[in-house]
């Protein structure tokens, strides 16, 4: 062997080290860092666990409630499909409080491992920045508008799992890996066939943007067609193939499809003119605070800058696509338009503004400019906790290097320790959630032991340790301590959420004393009495079914238990549930003979002959005779 080839090999093992040493600490701290804030406020089955754990138990057992409305409806193909029999699969191998948590965890660590290593491939100078991101993805808020204002979760849904590979392909798009990114999509449309395709779509129709950009302006073109033509195909193999069982699914009209869908159960999710005002407001805030992060980045990244054209499509794009998810939702309805969900997509923005804000603020901390101190970093990392304090400190920052000089004012009026006291004095007046400010203040700190410390391997021995040793004092207090008063909902629940109180103790009275295949009718936000008593009941408002059928049907029971409430989604709940106090004997026994329940919860002031079988302080349990 020559020496020359020796030397290249060298270099060849030296550097594959050097990338192995770069990645591996990384995924060693998000496991730690995903722990904690995994743990922290976990719970079993909150969120949307009316919807999800009855087909996860239908699809460990088919006898599960063979005679509940929702439950059968498992059987028809729909977009909890490949989910629930996911979890059942595994579920088999071990207990399913065990297994939701590990799954919650591991799709946290992955979403924190990919948000590190877009920050790593935008800001490849500073090793904060991508630490700091895995830490921000898993701690902070953004902007709730539409749909859910976290990147994280604290218990299992659908989209959770999808997402860590629809920010994989988004990665991959960057890198211009045209083939594995569409396969990362395929993936996440498996788990969440809305978010997966549509996202994936969105993103290679942007890379066909560009290219015709390159062709008209005749750039040198930077994409590769064969690449682009072969993740095309497979994309659109993944559609077909998800959607193609919904065309052989009877429909219903499109109006009322509409209806139901985007009016009478999801508002807060479609309908633009729903949302409160005090939403609108915080976005146009964060935004704001995010554009000018943004542009003052692109100074100190010159990847970022080289993917400025594609990212800023990507943007114009989702905003473009939520305008037409309000004209073609509320103005001019289309079920095509409606089914897409487009205030879903701002999700993917939501996920870069917190990779860019924490990168950007990582920067300022590890490498900070001539006339910059680590003040102004530690402020821009501090105020991620807010919308408003985000906002001030590149606002605070584009003033000082713009404005000033123009108004010929001292710089000195925005120093970095005047911008950091001002933000702190922003975060303490908007006061974030205790998660939010105390998580993400113990992961920062942990991150800046590992970066700053003069070892390494102690630093990220002591950064890693911290999480882990947080994490263990939770699970003790969640077991066998007593926490003190400020953690007390703060720590992990393992079991069913809900398991104590009235309902509990109504649901627990039925499991025992009532037969297995008995029907119950219960307030319409009641779901969870299904799988506490484990008894099939009538319809309650948050288990909706998604086959165009079994909407109609769901209505038709609401409004048949419930009656019609001109108020939309989960506002109409209170007038709705009025009905439990004032149901008569007479509605309740011709309901009985409709729906085939032999057993009712009622509130206690209910008048009622029936025999009561069971009474809590504000329910009852009546026998229908």
């Amino acid at each position: 062997m020559s020496l020359s080839t020796r030397d290249d090999d060298i270099q060849t093992q030296t550097h594959t080290k050097s990338r192995s040493a770069s990645w591996l600490p990384l995924l060693l701290f998000c496991i730690s860092a995903g722990l904690l804030a995994t743990l922290w406020g976990y719970n079993y089955s909150s969120g949307n666990a009316e919807e999800q754990l009855p087909f996860i138990y239908r699809a460990l057992d088919p006898t599960y409630l063979s005679n509940d409305f929702f439950t059968n409806t498992f059987s028809l193909y729909g977009p909890r499909t490949f989910f629930s029999g996911f979890i059942a699969f595994f579920a088999r191998f071990m207990p399913l409080t065990a297994l939701l948590f590990l799954l919650t965890l591991i799709a946290n660590v992955a979403i924190a491992f990919v948000s590190a290593r877009v920050s790593n491939f935008l800001f490849p100078r500073s090793r904060f920045s991508a630490f700091l991101a895995a830490v921000g993805v898993l701690t902070l808020k953004t902007f709730w508008l539409g749909y859910s204002n976290i990147v994280y979760r604290i218990f299992l849904e659908p989209e959770h799992l999808a997402l860590p590979f629809i920010l994989l392909g988004f990665l991959l798009i960057l890198k211009r890996s045209y083939i594995p990114a569409s396969i990362s999509f395929g993936i996440a449309s498996l788990f969440h066939a809305l978010l997966g395709l549509e996202l994936g779509w969105i993103l290679f129709g942007v890379v066909l943007l560009e290219l015709i950009i390159q062709k008209i302006r005749k750039e040198s073109q930077t994409i590769k067609l064969l690449p682009l033509g072969i993740g095309l195909i497979l994309m659109a193999a993944f559609s077909a193939t998800l959607l193609y069982p919904y065309t052989q699914q009877p429909s219903i009209p499109a109006d009322e499809f509409i209806h139901l869908v985007a009016y009478v159960r999801h508002p807060h999710h479609y309908l633009p003119s729903y949302f409160e005002p005090w939403q609108w407001g915080q976005a146009a805030v964060y935004l704001l605070g995010f554009v000018f992060t943004f542009m003052l980045a692109l100074k100190r990244s010159e990847t970022l800058h080289q993917h400025k054209r594609l990212l800023i499509l990507i943007g114009a794009l989702l905003m473009l696509l939520c305008i037409g998810g309000y004209l073609f939702v509320e103005v001019w309805p289309s079920r095509l338009w409606t089914s897409a969900q487009m205030f879903r997509l701002p999700y993917l923005l939501k996920w870069f503004s917190i990779v860019l804000l924490t990168s950007w603020a990582g920067e300022l901390i590890e490498n900070p400019g001539d006339k910059e101190t680590r003040f102004l970093g530690i402020s821009a990392a501090v105020g991620l906790v807010t919308p408003l304090s985000l906002a001030f400190v590149p606002l605070a920052l584009w003033t000082r290097k713009v404005i000033l000089p123009k108004l010929k004012v001292s710089e000195k009026l925005l120093q970095d320790t005047v911008i950091l006291l001002v933000t702190l004095g922003l975060v303490v007046f908007y006061k974030p959630e205790f998660r939010t400010w105390a998580c993400f203040i113990i992961l920062f700190a942990a991150v800046g032991v590992i970066t700053f410390l003069k070892s390494k391997k102690v630093g990220l021995l002591l950064g890693t340790a911290l999480p882990l040793t947080l994490s263990a004092i939770f699970v003790l207090f969640s077991t066998s301590i007593t926490p003190p008063t400020f953690l007390k909902y703060e720590l992990p629940v393992f079991s069913l959420y809900k398991t104590s109180g009235e309902v509990a103790e109504v649901a627990s009275f039925a499991k025992a004393n009532t037969p297995t295949d008995a029907t119950f009718y219960t307030p319409p936000r009641m779901g969870e009495f299904r799988y506490l008593a484990q008894r099939a009941i009538v319809v309650d408002f948050a288990a909706y079914p998604f086959q165009d059928l079994s909407m109609r049907e769901w209505y038709r029971r609401i409004a048949d238990c419930y009656g019609v409430s001109p108020l939309l989604g989960f506002d109409s709940l209170t007038q709705l549930n009025l009905t439990i106090y004032r149901i008569s004997d007479e509605e309740l026994k011709s309901l009985s003979e409709r729906y085939g329940f032999d057993y009712a919860v009622v509130y206690d002031s209910t008048n009622t002959n029936f025999p009561i079988i069971f009474r809590t302080e504000s329910l009852k349990l009546i026998q229908i005779q």
